[in-house]
């Protein structure tokens, strides 16, 4: 059912002006967390001179960095102009400083990636043409924001995975194994999530060579590095080497057109042993209304620019496409407060 129309407020200057300097904000935010320049600031408050010193840059330069910082209320500043001194916020001590145990700066190579910075500032002529201006598209296997994804994740992949295992657990808790198949793993936290769950599961992770380096890694981290294996290549020519009980597709369907998508789901519903299952978990449009949809519908965005073909599918287009490749009506599961849903599917 599609979401109920919604109303946003009226359009003023400071809307205007405010959207417009967004951008300002995520770069001064991102070139703090390249710099470490909040790990210069633990024990301060600190002078522009310690912090320039602690981050090698020069003193003028980190102190107009500061004072930007300060404005965006990103750091404390305190003190007459030429002696301020300047701090942590609350909450930046936890997330912004690299050696606590809840960094989540990393997000910056993620959210505010290089290759999404270049794509937006194309935008209108991307869309203009309609289509990616990309030599090598993100079906690349030298596209280089799939190695920063692999490595760092999105904040919401922990949730949404272990949504995926509450909602597999009765199917799972009536099987003697689960060998499980991570198609288009990446940083392999689906599979392995569930592998840590449910401990009958194998996880088989198939990605592009250059990727995988980053599924073993978090796999010995996890310490099931002896309960996964990995298949290097592309999932639409590679060979499965089923037959799985389960088959996860996450955050992998919406960078095809959908008869790719249905062309993929057939080869995943042949490498299926009986009783198995195929599970999707993503990112879905035209069902939570615009404010929760911002990030799925700027994936779409960016899935245009960086695809031939790539976009965030409603709910009845992923049923759509597992129907049309044979499988029945999935169960369909939110994820609450993301903007996600997770379809789990039977062959008929």
């Amino acid at each position: 059912m599609a979401a109920a129309a919604s109303a946003p407020g009226p359009i003023t200057r400071q809307t205007i002006l405010e959207t417009l300097l967004a951008f300002k904000r995520t770069s001064l935010l991102r070139t703090a967390i390249e710099l470490r320049l909040f790990d210069a600031l633990t024990a301060g408050p600190h002078g522009a001179d310690h912090v320039a010193h602690a981050i090698g840059a020069p003193a003028r330069a980190t102190r107009i960095l500061l004072t930007a910082l300060a404005s965006a209320g990103l750091v404390t500043e305190h003190g007459a102009p030429g002696q301020e001194k300047f701090g942590l916020v609350e909450g930046a001590d936890s997330l912004l400083v690299t050696t606590s145990p809840h960094y989540a700066g990393d997000a910056a190579l993620v959210a505010a990636s290089q290759q999404e910075w270049q794509s937006m500032g194309s935008l209108t002529d991307i869309v203009r043409t309609g289509s990616t201006h990309l030599d090598q598209d993100a079906g690349s296997p030298d596209f280089p924001y799939w190695q920063d994804f692999a490595a760092h994740g999105t904040f919401a992949t922990r949730p949404v995975a272990e949504a995926l295992a509450d909602a597999l657990g009765t199917w799972a808790a009536g099987r003697e194994e689960i060998r499980l198949l991570d198609v288009g793993c990446g940083h392999a936290l689906f599979g392995l999530h569930l592998a840590r769950t449910f401990d009958h599961a194998r996880v088989v992770g198939i990605d592009w060579a250059s990727i995988l380096p980053h599924a073993r890694r978090n796999a010995r981290t996890m310490g099931l590095a002896d309960r996964a294996t990995w298949i290097a290549g592309d999932a639409f020519e590679q060979d499965l080497q089923g037959p799985y009980d389960l088959v996860v597709l996450a955050n992998f369907l919406p960078q095809f057109s959908e008869e790719d998508g249905i062309r993929l789901l057939r080869r995943v519903r042949s490498a299926l042993a009986p009783g198995g299952r195929v599970a999707l978990a993503g990112f879905t449009v035209g069902d939570f209304g615009p404010p929760r949809e911002f990030g799925g519908r700027m994936l779409s965005l960016l899935l245009l620019a960086w695809t031939r073909g790539g976009e965030v599918p409603t709910t009845e287009g992923y049923v759509k496409m597992l129907r049309h490749a044979g499988f029945a009506d999935p169960d369909v599961y939110d994820t609450p407060g993301l903007p996600t849903r997770l379809f789990i599917a039977a062959p008929h």
